[in-house]
Formats: structure tokens, sequence, C-alpha cells
């Protein structure tokens, strides 16, 4: 299925009274489905009695024109009579705060967060409501999917960002049992965090930043337990409708953050694990909003992450900014119709099956008002609304495109959940990580090189995954496994690039004295590490031709080993860059973070040390990939060219969100199957199934046309 349409419902607002006239607009736009929210509060306002009246009629208005339907469950929306008035109940802080129920941004029915959910007895009626619901429509056709789960995090986490959640009486134990089990004895966790605890009774979760090893094991047992809340609500949508697919979505990449500051071990939100645990998975974006100026390029960051956490099942924009956020009174920056084309090919190009908006109408109450609407007050269409009208129209015509897949891309940046958590123990400097994966993956899309993401959970798959160059970005942790896994990978002739202080901490936090890692993949002694001046810029120069590039925060003073061939050198002489060819393949060190210093700075210099590796064409598919443009456009904004696949078709998606023309030439390997293999804009005549080109004007052009 396409995912073409509009998060409409959110009670009690729009009133009945507009609901004929938008569902009517939705079937004239070309929309394919609408997502209602199921609040806990609206449906179950007396225990036990569950009305679902409006949501009835609703859904069967959304037959009458043809959508399909969206069940989003909203558990956080707690009735007031779940409320035990027992603080320790509450969700608590660090510091002690009970967040007492009350009305987020989002929630006009209020009731938010409820009681942790750590507590038993109320996740036992948070599940109930949606088996209720679940099975109130498990035999309605018009349903496509159940999701229930907005945008799993750890839930008051966005309000109390500069504190930590949850330290109530629930949570503690929940992590003592986590940890008993992780330990199996009290002195072997006293051994691990080096304590001299004398019951499970004194053991605590850290309340400050300090020792990392506390923090890590807090932090990887809340990714587990959100995960295992995921599943309880995914256990209780199944028993009550089995033949409903379950999904949820998203707020963000955890690991990137929306302005690239990272979020994992902060909210909590861990794409990887949650994506596991349902059958289709999504994201929310609010680009202009939330994103900053570099929205285009962000939003494309962040839709390939996602793909990638998908991991092969179906995954779409489940919320997309329809109209202006909300950093002010009365909204902010509205979006323009090529934003939200440019969004929408976004999502296509990385194999995603559509855009919902968020949300139809502008929001009627509290923060939220009067944002968001993909229409305008009256229910009239604006340029956004028409904009999202012609996507879905052209999008859901293109022949095959609802069976692709993204082709395997040959370039990759690896994402290190340890890495990251551990920058997180460091007093949440997770930033620095999100800025390493995105330079490093910025520096691919500025040259138009096809370029994904590979996580460390399934570095198994390496070896089959068909990528050729894996780059490493401030790897600090890399466990044994991992390590032999890149061995292999480099011995069968792939290239792995690093850069510094690869393995220097232990998965529990310990300084590794001798890093395995160092020496085993690149033939390297650690001698010491030096901070730039005030953790700037660092200069290098490349020996084969005196070019300087630059890196960032600090440099590893290693001592080559046998094999190791220096590329470029620090001022002072210090290697750079070295090389170790083992096998068929080569392991690349950067002695200092690159991929950093590009995301900060925008030197081209730095983008061009990362992006040599890389394989240009992107895809063992194609022999060459050429992306020419008439002028240079505003960094970072480049073209995006990607390739998807089904069983029996390639769809060459090219997109231009720049301000010049662009040429595109693709020749694929295997030229017998496709004979006329090379096209280009300028080149109507192709047996290249579709070359779908971009330009900023958001008109979409496609050749070449589909024979009949």
């Amino acid at each position: 299925m396409m995912y073409y349409g509009a998060q409409y419902y959110r009670p009690p607002f729009p009133g009945s009274e507009c609901w004929q006239r938008d569902f009517e607009n939705m079937q004239a736009l070309g929309f394919t489905c609408v997502k209602l929210w199921a609040v806990w509060n609206w449906v179950e306002q007396e225990q036990g009695k569950f009305c679902f009246d409006d949501l009835d009629e609703l859904v069967a208005l959304a037959k009458q024109h043809g959508l399909k339907v969206i069940i989003n469950t909203i558990p956080e929306g707690a009735p007031y009579w779940t409320d035990t008035g027992n603080a320790d109940d509450l969700y608590q802080t660090a510091d002690g705060q009970r967040v007492a129920y009350g009305g987020p941004a989002n929630l006009p029915t209020a009731g938010w967060p409820g009681r942790c959910i750590d507590d038993d007895a109320f996740t036992a009626l948070a599940a109930r409501f949606i088996e209720e619901t679940a099975r109130h429509f498990a035999t309605e056709q018009a349903v496509a999917a159940i999701d229930v789960w907005n945008e799993p995090h750890l839930e008051p986490m966005y309000d109390y960002r500069q504190n930590m959640l949850c330290y109530c009486p629930h949570s503690k134990a929940r992590f003592r049992r986590w940890l008993q089990e992780k330990y199996g004895s009290l002195q072997a966790l006293n051994t691990a965090w080096y304590r001299t605890y004398r019951s499970w009774q004194e053991v605590a979760p850290p309340p400050r930043f300090g020792t990392w090893a506390d923090m890590l094991d807090w932090r990887k047992f809340w990714l587990w337990n959100m995960r295992r809340w995921l599943d309880m609500r995914v256990a209780a949508s199944r028993r009550g409708a089995p033949n409903i697919p379950v999904q949820t979505h998203v707020a963000y990449s955890g690991i990137l953050g929306n302005r690239i500051v990272g979020g994992l071990g902060n909210e909590l939100g861990d794409e990887f694990e949650l994506a596991r645990g349902v059958d289709i998975f999504g994201l929310s974006s609010f680009p202009s909003w939330l994103m900053g100026e570099e929205h285009v390029y962000r939003h494309f960051l962040h839709s390939a992450m996602i793909a990638e956490a998908a991991h092969g099942k179906p995954f779409y924009q489940v919320e997309l900014q329809g109209g202006a956020g909300k950093p002010g009174l009365l909204g902010g920056l509205v979006p323009t119709a090529q934003d939200v084309t440019l969004w929408n090919w976004n999502t296509i190009a990385v194999g995603g099956k559509g855009s919902v908006y968020w949300q139809y109408a502008p929001e009627p109450a509290g923060l939220e008002s009067p944002g968001f609407g993909l229409t305008g007050f009256l229910g009239e269409n604006t340029p956004r609304s028409k904009a999202a009208a012609e996507c879905a129209k052209t999008l859901t015509a293109i022949p095959h495109l609802e069976h692709a897949r993204s082709a395997k891309i040959c370039n990759a940046v690896y994402v290190s959940r340890s890495s990251d958590l551990l920058c997180f123990a460091a007093d949440r400097q997770e930033s620095l990580y999100a800025a390493g994966l995105s330079g490093a993956f910025q520096a691919a899309y500025r040259s138009s090189v096809p370029v994904r993401f590979f996580h460390q959970d399934y570095i198994d798959e390496l070896p089959g995954s068909g990528i050729q160059t894996l780059y490493l970005p401030m790897p600090l942790v890399l466990s044994a496994h991992e390590v032999e896994v890149l061995g292999r990978f480099v011995r069968v002739g792939g290239t792995l690039v690093s850069e510094a202080c690869p393995g220097l901490y232990r998965e529990d936090g310990l300084l590794e004295q001798n890093s395995a890692a160092l020496y085993e993949l690149f033939r390297l002694r650690h001698v010491g590490i030096e901070a730039s001046p005030e953790l700037g810029q660092v200069e290098a120069r490349w020996l084969e031709n005196d070019a300087p590039f630059y890196g960032r925060l600090y440099r590893q003073v290693v001592q080559p080993c046998e094999g190791a061939q220096v590329l470029a050198v620090f001022a002072d002489g210090a290697p750079a860059v070295t090389q170790y060819c083992c096998g068929r393949g080569r392991a690349v060190w950067f002695g200092t973070y690159v991929a950093n210093a590009y995301e900060t700075q925008r030197d081209v210099a730095s983008a061009q040390a990362i992006a040599r590796w890389f394989v240009p064409q992107g895809y063992a598919a194609l022999r060459q990939l050429s992306v020419t443009h008439g002028a240079a456009q505003r960094i970072p904004l480049a073209p995006v060219v990607r390739l998807l696949e089904t069983d029996s078709h390639w769809l060459l998606v090219a997109q231009n969100p720049t301000d010049a023309p662009v040429s595109v030439s693709a020749e694929f390997a295997q030229p017998q199957a496709f004979p006329a293999q090379k096209l280009s804009a300028q080149e109507a005549d192709s047996h290249v199934l579709r070359l779908i080109l971009q330009p900023q004007s958001g008109r979409v052009i496609t050749w070449p046309k589909r024979r009949a």
C-alpha cells in the first residue's frame, strides 16, 4: 500500500460539522488513507465502558470516500480514574519531581503522561484499552493498521530534557531485576561498577553524571524497557485484532536528533530496537519547524536512517509537517509547496511508501494552535495541500513503486549504539557522535554519491550486505566480535575507513589500555590523545600532493607497525592518515574527527577526504553514475540519485533540490539486460524503466514515458 493522507481526528477536534466536507476534499486530493487518534480517556471515560461512536462514524466516512484508516492508540492520555493519588505511581525525575496528570501541547483531553508504565497494574489497564480498541475494529476492512505507540520515547522526557527519568519505586525495582539477570550476583555487579553494595536494596540508578559504568547500564536498561513496553502494546493489539498489521513511528531518528544533537540516551527512542517489534515502521518529521535551515538535507538524512532501521519492513512518513510549526505564539514558518514536494521525494528515494501529514486542519486548541494545518481555516485548499495532491496522484500512479525496495548501496556509514551511549554517559555529549554520522553521510551526499547507514546490530550481515566501503565515525567502542567481523570484511576485499580512537573503550566504559581494534585492523599502536586548541580545527596534509584537509576536536598519536603506510601527516609530521592492506582489502585510519569537522565547518577538502574512499556509482548494479549541474548550489543541498528495485524492475530516482539544472547519466553493469543502458536528462530514449527528476520548481518530469 502507498500511504498518502493526513492525521485528521484528535478528540474532540475537528467537530463533526466539518467531517463530510473534509473527507470529500481528501478524496479529491487523491489521498489513500486517513489517521485517527483513539485516546484512552476519551474512549474509556468510565472504567470498563468503551465508546467508539465518533471513530465508527469517521471510519464509515473513510470507507464511503475510498480511504483506508490507521487507528493510532494513545494510552498516554490516561483517564483520571486511573490516578490513584499515590505519588509513588507517577513518573519521577532524578531530583525528585513527580509528573502529575495534566495537559501537554498535543493532547487537549489531558491525562498526560499517566502513571509510570513500570507500574504493572497501570500497564494492564493500558493494555486492555489497546486490546479492546483493536478488537472493536478487528473485522473492519477499512482499517489498514493499528499504530500502538505514537512517537515512542520515555514519555515525559520532551518536557524534562535537562533532567532524567524515571526514578519512581516501580522503575527502580525493575532496574534491579534487570541488573540481577545481567550480572547474576551482587558481587559481579560490584566488580563491574566498582562498588561495595551489601544488598540489592542498596543498588540505585545514577542520579547524576560522573561514573560511566552505572550510567551505561541505566541507559541500556531503559532501551530494553522501552522495547518491553512496545512488545506489551503489540501483543495487546494482536490479541484484539490478529489480522491487522501493527505499526509504530518514532518522532525522529534518536541517534541523530532533529538538529543533529542526538537523543538516544536522553529521550530513549531507539529506532533500530523499536522497528523490530512491529509490522510497519514510520517517522514523524517537522522539517521547517524543527530541523532548521538545512531541513531538506536533514529530512533526507533522517529518512535514510529510518529506512535502515526498518530493515526490509514497509515504512513511510507517518507524520509530515503540513503547516506552520509552533516556536512562537501564533506559529512559525509556513512550509512552501516546494518544501512539501521535496520532502515527499526524500521519502520515496530511500524506499518509503508515502507521506501522511500532521495534520489536515489547523489545530484549534492549546499550544499547537493555530499550527500545522495542511488546509486553511475554513477547510479550503492551500498551495501545500495542492502540492500534496500532486505528489499523491503522481506517486501512486508510478508502476511498481508500491513494491519497490532500495537496491543495495555499496557505501555505508557505521552506526554504533555503544559509541553513542558512551558519549551520552560523558555528560550528554551525544551531539559529537551525531555530528560525525551526519558529516560522513553528507560528504557523500554533497558529491551525489549514494550512501546508506549500517547499524552494529546487523554486523553479522556485513559480508552479504553488498557494502564495499564502510566509514566509522568516532568509533570509540568496538566489541571483540565487531573487530573480528570488520577484519573479515577487509580481508575479503572491503575498504574500512575509521576515525580516531577505534575501540578506545570497552562496552562497559572502561578504557582499553591496548586497543585490539587499533592494532588488529590498522596495525597501529596507541601513544596518546591530544586536544586541539579549544577543541577546534586540526590541520593535516596529504603526502601525495601536500593538499590540506581538516579534522576537529582531537588527534590520536600512534606508532605505525609493520605494513602500515602513512598517507597524510599533521603539522608536526605525526601520522594523520594511514593505510593497511590486508587480504584483498584495506583498512584506512584517520587520526582525527574529519566527519565532525565537515559537519560543523563545511570545508570542501574535508568532504573530499571522506568521499574519496566511497564507490562513486554507489551500486553494484551500476557501472557508472554521473551527476552534473550547471551552477554552484547552496550548502548543503545537492542532487540525490537512488536506485530502487523489485524482483523484475529498476527504478532510478533522481531529485534536484538545488537552484541549478541537473543532468544524470547512468550505465548499468549488465548491458545485456538493458540494451539501451545509458540515460540522461537530455536523452529520452532508454530501456531503464523510469528516471524521475525533481527540479526546484516542484514540477515532476518523468522519462521515458511508460510505453504501451
